[in-house]
């Protein structure tokens, strides 16, 4: 099942996030594709397409996320769901580490391992960010 996105909705998702993908942190400016809504719950899953259900990922997250709410922990081995970045805070659950996404709890570890948010592409692009002066921790909440 495909979401068809009013401008109206897409626009308060991206205002929302101010342009940052709510997974890694990208600028949508600096993005080679414009990010998109997400469903942090899929519809398969039962979520809706409302803005309470939506953060604004980059192409390589959202593509790597997909419908998946949940994973097993690495550390623990237990099941653990994906960050939620529409009930959770960001800088509870991860740390920066120069370029590097330090996962802090269980949903950040499922969540940097499906959505690859160190694989070393990902952290070349936020590297190479960092070298021209932006700071991807930004001062978000999210």
């Amino acid at each position: 099942m495909t979401a068809v996105f009013g401008t109206d909705l897409r626009d308060a998702v991206a205002r929302r996030a101010e342009a940052c993908c709510e997974y890694c942190g990208l600028p949508e400016q600096f993005a080679a594709h414009r990010h998109e809504p997400d469903h942090v719950i899929a519809l398969q899953h039962g979520g809706e397409t409302v803005l309470d259900n939506l953060a604004l990922a980059c192409l390589p997250c959202n593509r790597h996320k997909g419908p998946n709410i949940a994973s097993i922990d690495p550390e623990t081995g237990t099941l653990a769901a994906l960050f939620n970045p529409r009930t959770q805070t960001w800088r509870q659950h991860f740390h920066w580490a120069g370029a590097y996404i330090e996962p802090l709890t269980p949903e950040a570890r499922v969540t940097v391992r499906i959505l690859r948010l160190n694989d070393p592409q990902r952290l070349h692009e936020r590297e190479a960010l960092r070298a021209g002066g932006f700071d991807l921790s930004g001062d978000r909440e999210s």
